[in-house]
């Protein structure tokens, strides 16, 4: 394999050079040197790489370079990530990358109007876009994609998680002449068995197997009964004075009620997950950055990809499944240098991730919480049957909505409007009117719903 010491060495365009050169990327990457050889042969490649190893430099450099050439104004390559936030981070090292060989990028994404993405289609080398929005352009005819060259599908296992495998399996069957290249922070199964289905013989690279916690996190556990998680969490958050945290949870609807019950608790919350509208999703990430206290509700569409300054505390109130995703977690505290602190809520059945954390060499100190009487106190039963009776009604109105025909019908569909324009302006924090209807035969004890979603989300 060839060894870059610096992009100067590279086989690539003078024109990719001067805009290296501008961005001020001198040498490679560990991931960039592995991966930019390999890709420019011509192979198909998998590369397991964490957020912020440059692995869009290791992808970006040999796409432009192999489509700089080709004449003819149509989509060239084609690059897919799950959320808005990522395309729009990917597509600005595009724009830049791209300046001096005149290869023009065209980001699409749902939540948007989709007319302003569609005038700017027939100019595009490559579209960066996210899975939805993608398909939706394609069925309707406005993207043609069957001269594609160059696919990518980055964040892959993200995708999977955010409930994008149908969208992905769709797309991957779209018949291309194609290069492609993969990439995942982690590899699943699932994963696996897509690539298998689209790739020739795909060549694997990794890098950074081992992902670096920062020194700085002091790493917490207890232990918890499901039903007393959430008096466990609240009275942590009392004792220990956590300032600007990012609680993680495993699903959706999850996310929805535990905010809801924070919210009722009296603490400061946003709520960020990849169901919400996107404008939603970006005024929740904007408005948790400009805060000094506060807490962030998340799914896992909030561990890999977006940058939040000054995280105090991350706390798992749903303990992640393997290694890697608690290392993606809890990255988010402790940056530069500062002191950070992780905390999880496991239940027993979850020590061999214990025993695996600590092969890594994390020192994980248990702790005891004392649940105070007044957390212990709330009727989180009664919570529960609350939000799901809340989530059945808007349903259920929404369904009598829709039967509604001519001026009615119109008229409730303005007010819908005005509605989802009251909520956006919510920016995640909880509301009677925030929540959206996810499933109406939920049960009514948490706990029981880590379940992998299988259809597309709304956002994206």
């Amino acid at each position: 394999m060839l060894k870059l010491s610096s992009f100067k060495d590279m086989d690539i365009s003078e024109n990719i050079k001067a805009s290296l050169n501008s961005m001020n990327f001198k040498e490679p990457t560990e991931i960039q040197e592995k991966a930019i050889p390999v890709i420019m042969e011509s192979k198909d490649v998998i590369i397991k790489s964490k957020t912020g190893s440059g692995k869009t430099g290791a992808y970006m450099i040999p796409l432009m370079n192999s489509i700089e050439n080709i004449k003819g104004k149509y989509v060239k390559a084609l690059i897919v990530l799950p959320t808005r936030e990522l395309a729009l981070q990917t597509h600005k090292v595009a724009v830049k990358m791209g300046k001096s060989s005149k290869l023009k990028s065209v980001i699409v994404y749902g939540g948007v109007s989709i007319s302003n993405q569609i005038k700017e289609i027939p100019s595009a080398d490559i579209i960066i876009g996210t899975p939805g929005r993608l398909l939706d352009l394609i069925n309707q005819g406005y993207l043609d994609i069957k001269n594609v060259k160059f696919l990518v599908l980055d964040e892959a296992d993200l995708m999977f998680d955010m409930g994008f495998i149908d969208d992905i399996k769709k797309l991957i069957k779209i018949p291309l002449k194609k290069q492609s290249v993969l990439l995942s922070a982690t590899i699943p199964k699932e994963i696996m068995d897509i690539a298998k289905k689209f790739m020739n013989t795909p060549e694997f690279i990794s890098a950074g197997e081992n992902e670096s916690i920062p020194l700085t996190i002091k790493h917490l556990y207890t232990f918890s009964e499901k039903f007393n998680k959430f008096s466990t969490l609240l009275s942590y958050l009392n004792a220990y004075k956590s300032k600007k945290s990012i609680i993680f949870v495993k699903t959706q609807r999850s996310g929805d009620l535990l905010n809801n019950i924070l919210y009722k608790s009296g603490f400061k919350t946003i709520l960020i997950h990849g169901g919400m509208k996107q404008n939603s999703r970006e005024r929740s990430i904007n408005d948790f950055r400009n805060l000094d206290a506060g807490i962030l509700v998340a799914t896992n569409v909030a561990a890999r990809g977006l940058d939040i300054p000054n995280i105090t505390d991350i706390i798992n109130f749903d303990a992640p499944e393997t290694v890697e995703t608690y290392t993606h977690r809890v990255g988010r505290s402790g940056r530069m240098g500062k002191d950070g602190r992780a905390m999880t809520i496991f239940d027993e059945g979850q020590r061999n991730l214990i025993s695996s954390l600590q092969k890594r060499k994390v020192k994980l100190e248990k702790i005891d919480v004392n649940l105070e009487e007044k957390y212990t106190d709330i009727n989180y039963g009664e919570l529960i049957t609350q939000f799901n009776r809340e989530e059945n009604n808007k349903s259920e109105s929404r369904s009598n909505g829709r039967r509604y025909s001519g001026g009615n019908n119109r008229n409730r569909r303005s007010e819908t409007h005005r509605t989802e324009s009251h909520r956006n302006e919510d920016h995640g924090n909880y509301r009677e009117e925030t929540h959206r209807n996810y499933r109406s035969n939920t049960d009514k004890n948490y706990g029981s719903n880590n379940h992998r979603r299988s259809r597309r989300p709304s956002s994206d």
